[in-house]
This record gives C-alpha cells, structure tokens and sequence, in this order.
C-alpha cells in the first residue's frame, strides 16, 4: 500500500484524478481524442505521460501495476510500432506515492512528484539521474521549488530549460493550486513568482504545460464555464510579459468528465492527456489528438 502523509495530500492526488503514438495513428486523432488502448490504459489511474527525444521510450503515472497497490512510475517501449507492457521503474517508486514524471530531453533526468520522507513538504518535485543506464535514488530540488506546502506538475522552457514552472499551494497565492515559476540566471534559480490573477483564481490551477515557443502554457483548471470538472485551458504571454486569461481548448479536448495533465509528443505534432471520459478503460486514460486542431486557440 502506498503511504500518504497526510489527509490533505490525499485530497490533493484525488483532485488530480501526460505518450507518443505509432505514426499510423496520428490520422485517427483529427475525427477527436484516440485513447491509447488496454496495453497501456488499465481499470486504475494512467496519467501524465513523458517521453524521450526519439519517442521510442515513454515514462508515464502507473497505479496498482504488478501486484502493488498505489501511484509508481512505469515506463514503456516503442517496439514494432506498438507499445510495450508498461513495468514499474523500481529505482524512482517506492511506499510512498510517486506521480507525475517530467523527463530532461537528453533523456537523463527524470523528474517525479513524490511524498517520500526527507522532503520539505506534504509534496515535493525530485530528480533522479541516470548512469550507467541505472536511475539513481531520487534527490530532492530543494528550494525555490519545494516548499513547506504541496509542490508538483514541474514543467520547463526555454532552451536551456531556464525557465521553471509548477504547481504549489504555498502563501502568496490566490488560493489552493496556483501556477508559479522561477527563472535560472548564472546557474541559480530565483525566488517563486506568482503567473498572476489572469491565470490563478481561489479554485484549482494545475500542470501547466509550455508551447514549444514558451510563449503559451496548457493549464489545466476548473473553472464555471468549463464543460466538466478539470478542463484544459491555454495562456499566452503578451510583449510585456504578462500571461493572459485562460481559454478553454473546447470541445476537442474537453468534455463533461475530467479532462487534464497534457503533454506533446516530442516532435509536437500530437497533444497527449488523461481523461476519465467515456470509452476508456477504466479511472483516468491517457488519450491523444493531432496538435493542429487546437494550435491556433491562444
């Protein structure tokens, strides 16, 4: 059984309830989201998929896989155009739960969500390294990233990956989950900085996902007007820096169920997320659409 700190982080991975297709199936995601089918989507949670450079190999969120109970890290290949069965990366889970993982482009820093001890937090971002073809044990970011409070959804941008964004509920927010980055200037990354009250809001704000232009991040959010609990909305930073409202990406990608967590292919030609929609195969699936169909919404 997989170990949670506390109530509140519990609550805080429900709320939260990104994969790269063969080529052959891109064609099938302009008629609307393909599911990713029962190799790798299961009755339990598959989130939040993360891929290598070649997309041969993917990382992604795996519950109850192998016998074990609770949130690990599973990775599978690409083999003969078709997805491998997923297996638990033994090196990054643990007891504990682990979600969420972000891997580096040269394929050897995987970044996880973790409630293992040691940390700072309810919640806090690690990094595990790859040597020698062996992921080394998770070593913790520290802070600004980490704080006291829940920290999670890492993502990065710019081409040195200078620019940090994530999720946290720590003080100075507008509320629960906001969105925050930080910017690495001589090698040091400086202090949080709120996106603002165009993006964040008293509710829930989430897993904001950078355009391959860093000038655009996918949040995912709940919001009135959406079509169901979690939808996937876009902000666009204008010339002076500052992040627009957040639009919903409509009905592409969002529908009455909970609709969340993207992530693009790496040649950004396809647009991954999770959904709980109807059609899968179980909790949250993970599902894909050409990236054309909502490129211009910004």
């Amino acid at each position: 059984m997989k170990l949670l700190q506390n109530n509140s982080l519990q609550a805080l991975l429900v709320s939260l309830v990104y994969l790269l297709a063969p080529s052959g199936l891109s064609a099938q995601s302009l008629n609307g989201p393909t599911n990713m089918g029962p190799i790798i989507n299961t009755e339990a949670r598959d989130a939040e998929p993360t891929f290598t450079a070649d997309g041969k190999t993917m990382y992604f969120n795996c519950f109850d896989r192998q016998g074990r109970v609770g949130g690990d890290i599973c990775v599978s290949n690409l083999v003969d155009n078709q997805w491998s069965e997923p297996t638990i990366v033994e090196a990054v889970s643990s007891e504990y739960a682990e979600v969420e993982p972000l891997l580096s482009p040269d394929g050897k820093q995987l970044y996880i969500l973790s409630t293992r001890p040691g940390g700072h937090g309810e919640g806090d971002i690690w990094v595990s390294n790859l040597i020698d073809g062996e992921w080394t044990e998770p070593e913790n970011l520290d802070a600004p990233i980490n704080s006291p409070y829940n920290d999670h959804c890492l993502y990065f941008a710019g081409e040195n990956w200078e620019f940090a964004y994530w999720t946290s509920t720590r003080p100075g927010g507008f509320g629960g989950n906001d969105i925050w980055m930080s910017e690495k200037i001589d090698g040091v990354w400086g202090e949080a900085v709120n996106l603002g009250e165009n993006v964040n809001t008293a509710g829930v704000e989430h897993h904001s996902l950078p355009s391959e232009d860093g000038r655009s991040l996918y949040v995912t959010a709940v919001r009135d007007e959406g079509f169901g609990g979690q939808d996937i909305y876009v902000t666009t930073r204008d010339e002076n820096g500052v992040w627009g409202k957040l639009i919903n990406l409509g009905s592409a990608v969002n529908s009455e169920a909970q609709d969340r967590c993207p992530a693009f292919s790496p040649d950004h030609s396809l647009f991954y997320f999770d959904s709980t929609r109807k059609g899968g195969y179980g909790s949250l699936d993970l599902w894909y659409i050409s990236y054309s169909e909502i490129e211009h919404i910004r």
